[in-house]
């Protein structure tokens, strides 16, 4: 098989792009998903504001007929007891919706497949090398373990958050911070002590829950926590988690009268980014390029987004435009800098609980002084320190900051070398969180 563009991955980031390139012209496009029965995902509220991405895509009349439950909107403690309530039927798109994950984005796999995308379930991609025509050569392997290879002129990398072809081409993926997810899925019957037809968040001292209709009358109830809080307290255990459950104040009321869970399902929720979402006729799109805190509420936005603007910079790197890929690189980065700071500003709205380890390495409250002075010694042990940390920048800017400081520096001095040096478009904020976590990490000094 020959096609323009192979994308590796089914879900919504990578149907998106195989709908946005259709829309564009007669391209041989191509996704490989390794399943191939449709994947659990945690179930997620769609605001009002992803109908005009699905009417871009040209699904929007037909997702409307898919019957996913009316959301009205969201209602949060947090900050204080009292829910607070976002309406969305002030919104000018009108409402949102609960919707069953599962069949969402196999309709939407489906679509693209209608429209022309040859959809090849239960097919892995293991491997790739390039030909002498400069094409890529995917290495393919089924269900049942045969082999086959696949010629493509371009490749989009949308395997989610585990970038596999990404990663194959030397991208590395940087995380700021450890969350995880751990869910169960209640029934509700004849329980209308809460209104469900909102998503309710409502935070705790080591997290936040989180707690949203599905079809069939249930609702799925979310604990969002750090992992090293999590194996603190012993919260992927079925009855620790229970009990946290029972002391919220509002999550805990929809599910009085009804039986206890038998089942909890843990998956992480990282915000993470690849250093490098592009290269050789390839790019990274949806979690593969960057993963956003639940929180945000813009997974599903952010995947139909990233997949039509993949689209736009395929179409134009095709026609000659050298800097299209470069240019959606840096695009990525710039979006995930504002996601960041809009996030520092999201969680320092909640007070109450200033000394959480939790919240406090969310809230930007930055100890290290300008006028500290860092220095690093490249020891053995330090070496060794340095090669297992991977948060907050790749391995080679970890490296550089330590290395500004071989010689004791004025904190201060370090960041404006490490901006100077650097071609990355960020705030002075985001080295300073780096050598703060270095210093909390023992592998640079601060006097």
């Amino acid at each position: 098989m020959e096609l323009d563009i192979a994308i590796i991955g089914g879900g919504l980031a990578g149907s998106a792009t195989a709908l946005a390139l259709l829309n564009q012209g007669q391209w041989r496009v191509g996704i490989f998903e390794m399943s191939s029965q449709p994947v659990f995902r945690v179930g997620e509220s769609l605001p009002p504001n992803n109908q005009y991405l699905l009417g871009q895509l040209g699904v929007l009349d037909s997702f409307k007929q898919q019957g996913h439950l009316p959301s009205l909107g969201n209602c949060s403690a947090w900050g204080e007891d009292t829910l607070a309530y976002n309406d969305f039927w002030t919104s000018i798109n009108g409402q949102g919706w609960h919707l069953d994950r599962s069949r969402f984005d196999t309709w939407l796999l489906e679509t693209a497949a209608e429209r022309g995308t040859t959809v090849m379930q239960g097919m892995q991609v293991i491997g790739c090398d390039r030909t002498d025509q400069n094409y890529w050569n995917l290495k393919v392997k089924n269900q049942a373990g045969n082999s086959s290879e696949v010629k493509a002129s371009f490749v989009v990398d949308a395997s989610g958050p585990r970038s596999i072809f990404a990663r194959w081409q030397g991208s590395n993926i940087i995380r700021m911070d450890s969350l995880l997810g751990i869910a169960s899925i209640f029934p509700i019957e004849g329980n209308e002590t809460l209104t469900t037809n909102y998503t309710l968040i409502e935070a705790v001292e080591f997290g936040w829950w989180y707690a949203a209709r599905l079809p069939e009358n249930q609702v799925i109830i979310t604990l969002m926590c750090d992992r090293d809080l999590v194996q603190k307290y012993k919260l992927s255990r079925l009855e620790n988690w229970q009990k946290a459950l029972e002391q919220t104040l509002h999550v805990q009321r929809l599910i009085n009268g009804v039986n206890s869970s038998t089942k909890l399902q843990i998956f992480s929720a990282f915000s993470q980014y690849l250093d490098q979402s592009y290269g050789d006729n390839w790019l990274a799109v949806g979690d593969a390029a960057c993963k956003l805190d639940p929180l945000s509420s813009s997974g599903i936005y952010k995947a139909l987004s990233s997949g039509i603007d993949a689209a736009n910079a395929i179409e134009k790197f095709k026609n000659g435009q050298k800097n299209a890929l470069s240019s959606y690189h840096l695009q990525n980065q710039h979006q995930f800098e504002l996601y960041l700071e809009d996030r520092r500003q999201y969680y320092n709205q909640e007070t109450r609980w200033k000394k959480s380890p939790f919240w406090k390495r969310r809230q930007g409250n930055l100890t290290l002084s300008p006028v500290s002075v860092l220095s690093f010694e490249a020891t053995s042990q330090n070496q060794i320190r340095l090669k297992k940390l991977d948060q907050h920048f790749s391995p080679h800017d970890l490296h550089l900051l330590c290395k500004l400081c071989d010689s004791p520096q004025p904190a201060s001095v370090v960041v404006q070398k490490f901006l100077t040096q650097t071609n990355k478009k960020i705030s002075a904020y985001r080295p300073i969180e780096a050598l703060q976590y270095l210093i909390d990490q023992e592998v640079i000094e601060a006097a």
